[in-house]
């Protein structure tokens, strides 16, 4: 008796191997997209927020924008160089306070000191010129 070879059977056939590799690329493809839409969802609520920090912004803006238009106007500018730099207006009278011994009750009714240089002072002693400032600046001398 003769032995015959058995047929082996092919574990796969070409069709089959197609349809896994199509499974597998059709998996591949589907986490990859899966992957891109969680991106995108973070993506828009970081824009949501970033948008609302630019609202924030814009309404500070307007509000600061508002506050400096409203400074300038007279009257506002009016108070503030009678009160902090203690201006008055030409024929005002002003009325200045004073102590038991002569001084003046508050430090900033006074006059200010005159910038006029004293007889004995001398010339070193006077501000530069702006523009000789600016040449040292610029020739880097002090």
């Amino acid at each position: 008796m003769s032995r015959q070879p058995i047929a082996q059977k092919q574990l796969l056939t070409l069709r089959q191997a197609i349809i896994i590799i199509g499974i597998l690329a059709l998996l591949f493809f589907a986490f990859k997209y899966g992957q891109n839409v969680l991106r995108y969802r973070k993506l828009q609520s970081e824009l949501a927020v970033m948008d609302a920090h630019v609202a924030d912004v814009e309404a500070e803006r307007t509000q600061i924008d508002r506050a400096f238009d409203e400074s300038l106007s007279p009257a506002n500018v009016e108070e503030f160089v009678r009160s902090v730099l203690g201006w008055v207006r030409p024929g005002d009278e002003v009325i200045v306070s004073v102590g038991e011994n002569g001084d003046a009750a508050d430090e900033s009714a006074r006059p200010p000191a005159s910038s006029a240089p004293e007889e004995g002072a001398h010339v070193a002693d006077r501000p530069q010129p702006n523009w000789q400032l600016w040449l040292n600046m610029l020739t880097g001398r002090e």
